[in-house]
């Protein structure tokens, strides 16, 4: 079984601090670190030529701000 796409890890690890904030009940700190995580996905998904997978990721960390500024701030 190949490797997992950089992309891919980058991801999941942004998806397990989004999770982590909602468990400690507090952003602080956390939201910088989805967006470093988000970040870097995206451009492993731009280096590897994956423009849809990188919009999805654009998306998703836009999602994900929008929540935050939502239910956080």
């Amino acid at each position: 079984m190949p490797d997992e796409p950089t992309y891919k890890t980058l991801e999941r690890r942004g998806e397990e601090i989004y999770a982590e904030m909602y468990e400690r009940g507090s952003p602080l700190g956390l939201l910088s670190e989805i967006k470093e995580c988000f970040a870097a996905a995206i451009a492993a998904a731009e280096t590897e030529r994956l423009g849809a997978e990188a919009a999805r990721l654009r998306a998703r960390l836009d999602a994900i701000v929008a929540v935050y500024r939502r239910q956080f701030i």
